[in-house]
């Protein structure tokens, strides 16, 4: 089983993690503090608006914190 973290702007791919396992909390982190999070920028900037789905560690404090300290 293989799992796809992928993050998308208009332009394109903007980073893109395919591993075996699932994700959980951790590994989602890493690729959030790792591959996307230096990819983006204070709002109105390019990159600065995260769309999510529903997914429940989409909701996590950790999350929020992340992409808010990086589109601020």
């Amino acid at each position: 089983r293989f799992s796809v973290l992928p993050a998308f702007s208009c332009e394109g791919i903007i980073t893109l993690d395919i591993f075996e396992g699932s994700v959980n909390k951790e590994r989602f982190m890493k690729f959030l503090n790792d591959d996307l999070a230096p990819q983006l920028s204070p709002y109105p900037g390019l990159r600065s608006v995260v769309v999510m789905d529903n997914c429940a560690i989409h909701h996590d404090a950790e999350v929020r914190a992340i992409v808010e300290g990086e589109c601020g």
